[in-house]
């Protein structure tokens, strides 16, 4: 039974190749490489957001998460990198469902991880040149997917948190639904922010999540593109 849940798991032993390079070190020399204009001239605006989205990822979990288990492998360092992912979907939507939003340390952990994911998502086209290793096409789209989905669910959080929605917002459904509607730029208006930070919040989360669409479609269709090419 274990042998065939590990197999299921980490599929072919032989795929688990090993890490040339210890994600720390890697990033520092990421940020060198941007500094120094070795991959690509950059200018301006783009260069200092640039440095922003590699330095920031430094006041994040995800970076030593990798560097705990670098050693073990690609394998293993993708599997504990989806746990994490899954763990900052499932974290927050169960806070939203038990009616926990109002505590502060709800709403720092779904801002931090709203901000880390947005900053993440961000870097893999602004700073994709930073990213040379081979990745799964498929498996990228899929915890692309799964960021969308936490981002919206998120936004959620702050939604209820904060009191920003009309009164018939009440439980942690009413909620998700408002998030995932202004994610979708319906707007069916049942359901409404009444405060002026949770009408800014909205136009955050529609922009956000609109310029989130066109980057995985201008990414992941351009990556798909070449290699069938």
């Amino acid at each position: 039974m274990i042998r065939h849940v590990k197999k299921l798991v980490f599929g072919k032993p032989e795929h688990n190749l090993p890490l040339s390079q210890a994600p720390i070190s890697k990033q520092w020399q990421s940020l060198e490489s941007v500094w120094e204009n070795l991959h690509h001239n950059d200018i301006g605006l783009e260069r200092i957001l640039r440095l922003f989205l590699i330095s920031v990822q430094f006041l994040f979990p995800g970076i030593y998460l990798r560097q705990l288990v670098f050693r073990q492998g690609q394998t293993v360092k993708n599997l504990l990198i989806e746990l994490y992912v899954l763990l900052k979907l499932f974290l927050p939507l169960s806070l939203l469902m038990l009616h926990k939003t109002h505590h502060p340390l709800t709403l720092f952990l779904s801002s931090f991880f709203l901000i880390e994911t947005l900053s993440y998502v961000s870097s893999l086209v602004l700073v994709s040149d930073m990213h040379a290793e081979k990745k799964s096409i498929n498996r990228s789209i899929l915890l692309l997917l799964i960021n969308y989905l936490e981002i919206t669910i998120n936004f959620a959080v702050i939604y209820s948190g904060f009191n920003m929605l009309s009164h018939n917002a009440v439980t942690g459904t009413d909620h998700l639904y408002f998030s995932f509607v202004t994610s979708a730029s319906l707007g069916f208006g049942d359901i409404y922010p009444v405060t002026r930070s949770g009408k800014l919040l909205v136009c955050c989360q529609t922009f956000v999540l609109l310029v989130f669409v066109v980057l995985f479609i201008n990414y992941f269709g351009g990556k798909r593109y070449h290699k069938e090419s």
